[in-house]
Protein backbone atom coordinates (compact mmCIF):
# COMPACT_ATOMS: atom_id res chain seq x y z
CA UNK A 1 0.00 0.00 0.00
CA UNK A 2 1.33 3.63 -0.92
CA UNK A 3 1.65 5.95 1.65
CA UNK A 4 -0.24 9.26 1.29
CA UNK A 5 2.11 10.73 4.21
CA UNK A 6 1.41 14.87 4.71
CA UNK A 7 -1.19 14.41 1.17
CA UNK A 8 -4.39 16.75 1.12
CA UNK A 9 -6.79 14.40 -0.42
CA UNK A 10 -10.48 14.87 -1.76
CA UNK A 11 -13.15 11.80 -1.59
CA UNK A 12 -16.61 12.32 -3.23
CA UNK A 13 -19.60 10.47 -2.04
CA UNK A 14 -18.24 10.49 1.67
CA UNK A 15 -20.98 10.08 2.87
CA UNK A 16 -21.50 6.07 3.01
CA UNK A 17 -20.14 2.81 1.91
CA UNK A 18 -16.98 2.65 0.20
CA UNK A 19 -16.50 6.83 0.34
CA UNK A 20 -16.38 6.52 4.33
CA UNK A 21 -14.14 3.83 3.90
CA UNK A 22 -11.78 5.52 1.48
CA UNK A 23 -11.73 8.89 3.88
CA UNK A 24 -10.95 6.41 6.74
CA UNK A 25 -8.06 4.52 4.63
CA UNK A 26 -6.41 8.06 3.84
CA UNK A 27 -6.09 9.12 7.03
CA UNK A 28 -4.83 5.65 7.98
CA UNK A 29 -2.10 5.76 5.34
CA UNK A 30 -1.19 9.51 6.31
CA UNK A 31 -3.25 11.88 4.69
CA UNK A 32 -2.78 15.11 6.53
CA UNK A 33 -6.32 16.62 5.68
CA UNK A 34 -9.43 14.67 3.62
CA UNK A 35 -12.21 16.82 1.93
CA UNK A 36 -15.07 14.60 2.28
CA UNK A 37 -17.69 15.78 -0.29
CA UNK A 38 -21.15 14.85 -0.33
CA UNK A 39 -24.45 16.49 -1.71
CA UNK A 40 -25.02 17.02 1.90
CA UNK A 41 -22.23 16.53 3.83
CA UNK A 42 -22.27 15.81 7.29
CA UNK A 43 -20.14 16.31 10.37
CA UNK A 44 -17.36 14.38 11.41
CA UNK A 45 -15.28 14.14 14.33
CA UNK A 46 -11.70 14.64 12.88
CA UNK A 47 -10.82 17.77 13.10
CA UNK A 48 -8.68 16.26 9.72
CA UNK A 49 -11.60 15.66 7.77
CA UNK A 50 -13.17 18.51 5.86
CA UNK A 51 -16.93 18.58 5.30
CA UNK A 52 -17.27 19.89 1.63
CA UNK A 53 -20.52 20.36 -0.50
CA UNK A 54 -19.99 19.21 -4.31
CA UNK A 55 -22.52 17.76 -6.95
CA UNK A 56 -20.02 16.29 -9.42
CA UNK A 57 -22.87 17.10 -12.24
CA UNK A 58 -23.40 20.71 -11.16
CA UNK A 59 -20.22 22.62 -13.20
CA UNK A 60 -20.86 25.60 -10.74
CA UNK A 61 -20.45 22.90 -7.80
CA UNK A 62 -17.42 22.08 -9.22
CA UNK A 63 -15.97 25.62 -9.42
CA UNK A 64 -17.10 26.24 -5.48
CA UNK A 65 -15.03 23.36 -4.46
CA UNK A 66 -12.35 24.28 -6.43
CA UNK A 67 -11.95 27.80 -4.99
CA UNK A 68 -12.01 26.73 -1.81
CA UNK A 69 -8.53 25.18 -2.61
CA UNK A 70 -6.96 28.11 -2.15
CA UNK A 71 -7.88 28.19 0.90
Amino acid sequence: MHSLNGAVVLVTGANGGIGTHFVHGALARGASKVYATARTPRTWEDERIVPLALEITDPDSIRAAVGLRAM
